[in-house]
């Protein structure tokens, strides 16, 4: 985001505008960023000059509360000067409706008539940090409140009114708005028209690592060029960003993530010991000053005391989103650590330097063994982090006298426990840069050297924690929300110079969640690239079974991409003219074939050879119908459209589309969740996912399980065969056309249709048929292959590694001229799966499982 402001600033632009947050912690944590990488430099007369900033140092960084007109003023004569020279007005502005209804009159009132005065075109460029927080409207929201001035929900009309207010603004005045965001879910999911709603264009930025498409350094603008969402880094380990590629699925072998048992105080105390070593490690490797040699020293300048003093360590503890929580998860912290009772704990939380005591130490002493056994872990961690990523020279590390010393003596009592929330008790923000005494002059280290933070939500979106290492993350959800929960993990970032050091606490199931909240998220990011250089669709926005991409948004949906386990065809020619279907089951019946008898009763026919995943789908699509004519464009076209790219992305499909609708131009028909064509797209995605890890995919049959970790070997040795059958009926021999020509007699079955549709599907169910009897036709292959359907046990979906079916039938009533074809296919459990996001009012699908 600093980059592209120094850029726009390259290039002219007079306005940027920086929504930095919607918390005071985060608006000053970016303020600060900001004066540091973008506008460097001593204060002085000169820097003002070549600057309008706003609000001024002084003002923003004030812990006195002052008029929000005072904060946001931009000084008239000093806005015409700065425009008139071609100098930037810089402003970074909280994401709250009172300052930004502030700067918005600032902007009319001392901004808008310089710029009318000018002869030439003004660019503002509008930068939201974070714009999935704050950023959203919903129209259900939106529809029950005042566009200007109400409360809630209302920021998003505040922040448009920056360059569009209903006052208008200057006929010169071109603006440009970007958003940035890690869970971009609730933006690609509001109304089009809402005022922030992305649609002009969409770019996923890369993160360094050792794998992707390199960046074309000669043009490195050019976003036709082959992308990845990372890119290789050839400085090494030390510069990748560690996302959940990392912890998730690279160092899978290092064992980073640990599940958490039943005890909170054993998780507990595991996590702090894991904390505390790590700290004592990096501590040496630094062959700084550890955080309690730190508290006394001084320096003379302020770049002294940072080389001097170890870089940041830091443990982020997530009880749950209850404030209460977060001070009596501190407690806990110090009473586990030998403070006497929670009074004396919350004193000295309260006084804002809880230090570990040192009966902890005492603890280490007497009992060191589950403290040494972490050194033996991370060397472990780092032999497998050496094998995954390549790592030169091999990773060091102490002995273990050498860490219990540090441990004692600067780790321990050097680290101090502190709640970070929006109580007033608590901490504003971490604190990382160094102070400076107004008495004396010398520089302090930074307060959190060393520091166990406990915090909730505030903590989930933004703040950064130096050094983090450690996380426990003890919070759950009755009702988990993809993007939220994503903001959660802090442990994200650049730490691949210590990623051995690291560990994530969390349940079984909550690193599940997190495994499956990146894959999908991986499968954005790719459906982007693919959007910015194939012109694919715009990404479909993903979740799962059991969670939901984004509560922001009003009435989401959720459509599921299998068919489900039992898809029957209910569209059905009519019987006053020939039907086309009869010809394509009379010519893949000329093929050898079998008589079905289950009870001495002649059930129907049977292919002696089975179709392939590929076979079975150019079948189906070979079927037609008069009134039923969907086309290549439109909700389900674009929707198998985007799954085929994102298949396409990772290696290249020699044999597209997936979807092939008999109209090749324009929508044709609206189209049907049963659709004959739309289950031939599913057969083939799933044979062209045999040879691809594709991301976003889950598996039918058991929804928490990812493709993209599936051993595919196995998946395609597992891979289902179609058997195709025709079952008779109680009707008459089909008598007339091509099915009359074959060397067997078909008995016409008479399912009652109503305007085209079959008001009946699958027949002859009878779930407590016993072994010599017939339960019903979803089991016609079976008795086949097997003598008998399978036990009454049997969910709906055949079990994973079995074969499907395809079952025909000849439907012809006494008054039809001709016979007319109906099929259903039973599909086993095993396949690709997928779950988007809808919009309220698409097309959607219940969360039960099947």
């Amino acid at each position: 985001m600093l980059g592209v402001s120094a850029l726009a600033i390259d290039n002219g632009i007079d306005i940027i505008v920086v929504l930095a947050g919607t918390r005071l912690s985060l608006w000053r944590q970016t303020y600060e960023r900001l004066v540091q990488q973008l506008d460097s430099g001593e204060e002085n007369a000169q820097k003002i000059k070549r600057r309008l900033l706003c609000p001024p140092p002084g003002i923003a960084m004030s812990e006195q509360t002052l008029p929000l007109t005072t904060t946001y003023r931009l000084p008239p004569a000093q806005v015409r000067q700065r425009l008139s020279q071609g100098k930037p007005l810089i402003i970074v502005a909280m994401k709250q409706t009172d300052h930004l209804h502030a700067l918005a009159a600032s902007l009319r009132a001392n901004v808008f008539c310089a710029v009318k005065e000018l002869d030439r075109t003004v660019q503002m460029l509008v930068l939201d940090d974070e714009a999935d927080d704050g950023s959203i409207l919903d129209a259900i929201v939106e529809s029950s409140q005042d566009p200007i001035y109400g409360r809630l929900k209302q920021i998003p009309r505040a922040i448009a009114n920056l360059w569009d207010p209903p006052q208008g603004s200057p006929e010169n005045l071109f603006s440009t708005y970007i958003a940035y965001t890690a869970t971009p879910q609730a933006n690609l999911l509001q109304e089009d028209h809402n005022p922030l709603a992305p649609r002009d264009f969409l770019i996923s930025l890369r993160t360094p690592l050792d794998v992707g498409h390199p960046v074309d350094t000669s043009e490195p603008g050019n976003l036709n060029a082959p992308r990845s969402s990372t890119y290789p880094e050839a400085v090494g380990i030390s510069s990748y960003y560690t996302g959940g590629e990392v912890f998730y699925r690279r160092a899978e072998a290092a064992k980073l993530c640990v599940p958490t048992t039943n005890s909170v105080q054993q998780d507990l105390a595991d996590a702090v010991r894991a904390f505390l070593v790590a700290g004592a490690i990096r501590l040496h490797r630094s062959g700084r000053l550890g955080p309690v040699s730190a508290i006394t020293a001084q320096f003379d300048a302020e770049h002294e005391a940072l080389a001097c003093v170890a870089s940041p360590h830091s443990m982020l503890y997530h009880p749950s989103a209850a404030i209460t929580d977060h001070f009596r998860g501190a407690e806990d912290i110090l009473l586990l650590a030998g403070i006497q009772d929670r009074a004396t704990a919350r004193n000295l939380l309260d006084a804002g330097d809880a230090r570990l005591p040192d009966s902890l130490v005492n603890d280490l002493r007497a009992e060191p063994t589950p403290w040494a056994q972490w050194l033996d872990k991370y060397r472990a961690s780092a032999e497998a982090i050496e094998g995954e990523f390549n790592v030169l020279p091999p990773i060091t590390f102490p002995d273990w006298q050498t860490i219990e010393t540090l441990l004692i003596e600067e780790v321990i009592p050097g680290t101090r426990v502190a709640v970070v929330n929006s109580d007033p008790n608590a901490d504003d923000r971490p604190a990382y840069t160094p102070s400076q005494d107004p008495a004396t002059g010398k520089w302090r280290a930074a307060r959190d050297t060393c520091t166990i933070f406990v915090s909730g939500n505030v903590m989930a979106r933004g703040l950064t924690l130096g050094g983090m290492t450690t996380a426990l993350f003890q919070r759950s959800s009755a009702n988990p929300l993809a993007d939220t929960q994503m903001q959660m993990q802090r442990w994200f970032g650049y730490r691949g110079s210590y990623i051995e050091l690291c560990r994530v606490f969390a349940s079984s199931d909550q690193l599940a969640l997190f495994r499956a909240y990146h894959d999908v998220d991986e499968a954005v990011r790719t459906a982007i690239t693919e959007r910015m250089m194939n012109g694919s669709p715009e990404p479909a926005v993903l979740q799962g079974l059991n969670f939901e991409a984004t509560g922001k948004i009003a009435g989401v949906g959720n459509l599921p991409l299998s068919p489900g386990a039992r898809p029957f065809v209910t569209i059905i020619n009519e019987g006053k003219q020939e039907d086309p279907n009869a010809d394509v089951v009379a010519e893949l019946f000329a093929r050898a074939s079998s008589d079905l008898t289950v009870a001495d009763v002649q059930r129907g026919r049977i292919l002696d050879v089975p179709l392939k995943l590929t076979e079975a789908a150019d079948l189906l699509d070979r079927l037609t119908y008069a009134h039923y004519q969907p086309g290549s464009e439109g909700f389900h076209a674009d929707f198998w459209s985007r799954i085929e790219a994102r298949a396409h992305a990772v290696s290249p499909l020699p044999d597209r589309p997936f979807y092939r609708p008999p109209f090749r131009h324009g929508e044709g028909d609206l189209t049907r969740r049963a659709c004959p064509y739309a289950i031939a797209a599913y057969l083939r995605l799933w044979s062209a996912s045999l040879a691809r890890s594709i991301t976003g995919l889950f598996v039918t049959g058991r929804p928490g399980d990812l493709w993209s970790y599936a051993d595919l070997g196995r998946k395609t040795a597992e891979q289902p065969r179609f058997w195709v059958g025709i079952r008779y009926g109680d009707g008459a021999e089909v008598s007339n056309g091509p099915l009359a020509q074959l060397p067997f007699k078909i008995r016409a079955t008479e399912k009652r249709v109503v305007g085209g549709e079959l008001k009946t599907t699958w027949g002859a169910s009878d779930p407590n048929a016993g072994p010599a009897q017939y339960r019903g036709d979803v089991y016609f292959d079976y008795y086949h292959r097997y003598g008998a359907a399978p036990s009454s046990g049997i969910t709906t979906w055949r079990p994973s590694g079995s074969d499907g079916q395809i079952l025909f039938y000849v439907n012809q009533h006494p008054g039809d001229l001709y016979p007319t074809v109906a099929v259903g296919v039973c599909l086993p459990a095993g396949g690709p799966e997928q779950f988007a996001a809808t919009r309220a009012g698409a097309v959607t699908a219940t969360r039960s499982l099947p």
